[in-house]
């Protein structure tokens, strides 16, 4: 029996053979530090989605297209974002496919996002999990010769620059408002909450809290702590519900999607 993922983990290899790249140089062309990192790409025994993240395949796009005889075209790398029967993901990061430098990092920014109210941060139909996460309306957005999908924005918040550069330490322009939902990280964040979360602080710098992804799971928020002298890098996943227990895990097997910078909570 074919299993779903078969369709995905096919055309990766395919893709990175066209190009002519051993695991190796895929995986650091990527960004990766080794083969291990993306391995499971290419096993439908251990990836079992149908489809890619769009951040994902802007890594592999920026490695791939180009190569290979005949050329690989960005758009059979974003066909990897879908499901084999042609519905569209539901992808985190609405712009994830546009993700440049900016502000003197990596991470991803909302150009192609315009707010009805001057200055306003989008909050988007995504609720981080304390718990298990949820994925709401999104909506298809162009890429080359194919189509990703982003998510709704549901409400538009103004937050002063200067409090989101100063107090929070957030970029303005890649922040996103999120909700929360469960009670994992309760009494620090609670049901109803919302949370700033800047994109472009997707790499574990601080022993913090961020929102992550394991590539399988809806998005959730947790506390990261770096697992000293660990040889690949581990990280302990931590809720603040004292009667829920941590995890540890190789920090290359974790999507961070961004710090969390600040919470807006009701009185």
């Amino acid at each position: 029996m074919t299993k779903p993922s078969e369709h995905v983990t096919e055309k990766f290899r395919r893709l990175r053979e066209r190009a002519g790249l051993s695991m190796d140089a895929l995986a650091h062309g990527m960004g990766y530090a080794r083969a291990s990192s993306i391995q499971r790409y290419e096993d439908p025994n251990e990836y079992r989605k149908e489809f890619i993240s769009p951040d994902l395949a802007l890594k592999l796009s920026k490695v791939v297209v180009g190569k290979g005889t005949p050329p690989i075209e960005a758009g059979e790398v974003w066909a990897l974002t879908r499901p084999a029967n042609g519905s569209f993901i539901s992808s985190f990061d609405p712009d994830a496919f546009d993700a440049e430098p900016h502000e003197g990092g990596e991470g991803y920014s909302r150009e192609d996002w315009r707010s009805s109210i001057k200055g306003a941060i989008p909050e988007i139909d995504v609720k981080l999990g304390a718990g298990e996460g949820s994925v709401g309306e999104v909506i298809n957005l162009p890429v080359s010769d194919s189509t990703v999908s982003g998510h709704q924005v549901v409400a538009e918040w103004v937050l002063p620059d200067n409090y989101l550069r100063n107090e929070v330490r957030a970029s303005p322009s890649s922040t996103l408002i999120l909700g929360i939902i469960g009670d994992s990280m309760f009494p620090t964040y609670s049901p109803g909450d919302r949370v700033i979360v800047d994109l472009a602080q997707d790499r574990l710098v601080d022993d913090t809290v961020y929102a992550i992804s394991d590539g399988y799971a809806e998005p959730q928020i947790k506390r990261l702590q770096r697992v000293p002298f660990t040889d690949p890098t581990e990280v302990r996943i931590i809720s603040d519900n004292p009667n829920l227990e941590t995890f540890t895990v190789e920090l290359s097997r974790l999507k961070i999607i961004g710090r969390i910078c600040g919470r807006i909570a009701r009185v």
